[in-house]
């Protein structure tokens, strides 16, 4: 998997990065956990302020296209970002409500 950086902004009222990026030859398209850890090793960053916000794969293509955002710290991800998308990225399941 090679993933190719298109484009980069700094987002600094938001404390973020908004990064596009492609996957080259991929024949199926990669989790989002693989290319958050691909992604974060390229760009030199923590893997847990990253999210990977979008993937697209369109049919017989062999590039994959996406979004991703890769806040300054820890506060600012938990404060701007949905708690559904942090879980998405992190695996964590979501605590169960007790019946009564």
């Amino acid at each position: 998997m090679n993933i190719e950086i298109e484009g980069r902004h700094k987002n600094s009222l938001l404390q973020r990065e908004e990064i596009k990026f492609e996957v080259l030859n991929s024949n199926t398209t990669p989790t989002r956990k693989e290319i958050r850890a691909k992604l974060a090793a390229q760009l030199g960053a923590k893997e847990d302020l990253l999210i990977v916000d979008e993937i697209e794969h369109e049919f017989g293509s062999t590039v994959v296209t996406g979004f991703a955002k890769l806040y300054d710290s820890p506060e600012a991800l938990k404060q701007l970002e949905a708690e559904h998308m942090v879980r998405k990225q992190t695996g964590e399941k979501k605590a169960k409500a007790e019946k009564k």
